[in-house]
């Protein structure tokens, strides 16, 4: 507070704080008021108005001190604005992951929350969207959802909800993103919340049948083995195979060993192994011997081993001369 001029009288004024974009309500500053006594000879006095800080992102406020009521002077300039600047960051947003079993059937809600870190005078509002990953909307693993959130000043959080379609699919664990964008009033510090669609359905197995029929008498006999893969999947998948002597055995040369790997695409249920067996005129027991299942991907087994029987049934008995 400036006096100016000669005189040789003390002089006086009173201030008083008044409210502007900032208020003593909301706890801005402090309000202060009184009068300000000056000698003949003073020409300043100083007039402190405590302002409390705060953490809120806010507008630049303002508030001012009036002078009135002057003794031995005139006042030329009534109001002096305080500014209080602003010094807080914009609140940002971040969203979560979300993971759930998908189930069998249905819909399942998936819900992500987008929280606001930080507080602030003012509304904000921030776009979502989802997106595609290894989950995708075109093969119906979930619904697609986008829109804007809303936040009044005092709101901290919002959600969002994503339907995912349920399945008896076997497939690995799925993903998606809720992907945040657009802010007005705040930034975004974590823009993508993962949706992860865990598998909860049972692997595709594998069982193979018995083969029965006549050796021959010469030359070899296709024995047709199937395999079979059971249970929906969308993955492909795999399984190894071996033939294993029984009371039939490849010493006695009676059938010809084979192995390998039976290799499935998703979409395909069955597989044939060709074993071949040596025909013979010698009169003998029905024979077995087995081809074994073994070391299953992306499947199981239900049923290991298929049983082959060489039949001898339609073969005479030897006979017995008397000299």
């Amino acid at each position: 507070m400036t006096k100016t001029g000669s005189t040789e009288l003390s002089a006086s004024v009173d201030f008083q704080t008044a409210d502007g974009t900032a208020t003593v309500a909301d706890n801005d500053y402090q309000a202060s008021n009184g009068s300000l006594n000056f000698a003949a000879n003073e020409t300043t006095k100083q007039i402190t108005v405590l302002v409390n800080g705060d953490a809120k992102f806010e507008a630049d406020e303002t508030f001012s001190m009036h002078l009135a009521g002057a003794t031995n002077a005139t006042i030329s300039v009534a109001n002096g604005t305080g500014t209080i600047v602003n010094d807080d960051a914009q609140p940002a947003f971040v969203i979560d992951d979300v993971t759930h079993n998908e189930g069998n059937s249905g819909t399942t809600s998936y819900v992500f929350t987008v929280s606001k870190i930080g507080t602030t005078s003012f509304s904000t509002s921030v776009d979502f969207q989802t997106q595609d990953g290894t989950a995708t909307v075109a093969d119906n693993d979930y619904q697609s959802n986008g829109g804007t959130l809303d936040f009044s000043a005092a709101d901290a959080t919002k959600q969002i909800t994503v339907l995912v379609n349920g399945d008896t699919k076997f497939e690995t664990d799925e993903l998606f993103t809720v992907h945040l964008s657009n802010a007005v009033g705040a930034t975004i510090s974590d823009a993508d919340g993962t949706g992860t669609i865990v598998n909860d359905d049972a692997a595709p197995n594998f069982s193979i049948d018995d083969v029965t029929h006549n050796e021959g008498d010469s030359g070899t006999t296709s024995y047709v083995f199937t395999v079979t893969k059971t249970g929906s999947t969308e993955l492909s998948a795999s399984v190894d195979f071996q033939t294993v002597d029984g009371t039939a055995t490849l010493a006695d040369n009676d059938y010809q060993a084979n192995s390998g790997t039976l290799n499935f695409a998703a979409n395909e249920t069955t597989k044939q192994v060709t074993v071949l067996v040596n025909g013979d005129t010698t009169y003998e027991a029905d024979e077995l011997f087995t081809l074994h299942l073994s070391n299953p991907t992306n499947a199981t087994i239900s049923m290991r081993t298929g049983w082959v029987r060489l039949s001898t049934t339609m073969r005479r008995r030897p006979s017995l001369l008397m000299m």
